[in-house]
């Protein structure tokens, strides 16, 4: 296995902004955020008109249960930047995963290429 100051300097990069992105105050969920539009059942309310509310959920699973979580205004910040934080790490996790494989591909050939000799 190739110690990670050997590998090439964009692998390096790539790893290096992942444990930046999880070692700093950045929280992070696998989670959607949802809008939702509902009627609060009030007659005179402007959704009895049509006019629906409109709030935000996180959804997620638990075990194989969906989880919706009421997202109140305040904290739809926070929402999106723990959906958003996944989405980076797991960009960049799929970005090294590339990179190994590319790697990997690579040595099979020189092995490969070796034996033939």
């Amino acid at each position: 296995m190739t110690h990670h100051s050997q590998l090439p300097a964009k692998d390096r990069a790539a790893r290096s902004r992942l444990i930046q992105l999880l070692a700093a105050d950045n929280p992070l969920a696998r989670a959607s955020l949802v809008s939702m539009a509902r009627t609060c059942g009030k007659k005179e309310c402007k959704c009895a008109k049509g006019e629906k509310h409109v709030s935000f959920y996180l959804a997620t699973r638990v075990g194989k249960t969906r989880k919706m979580l009421y997202v109140p205004p305040e904290l739809e910040a926070l929402a999106r930047a723990l959906v958003e934080n996944l989405r980076k790490a797991e960009a960049l996790i799929e970005e090294m995963s590339q990179a190994s494989l590319e790697r990997f591909a690579q040595q099979k050939a020189q092995r490969k290429e070796r034996s033939r000799s």
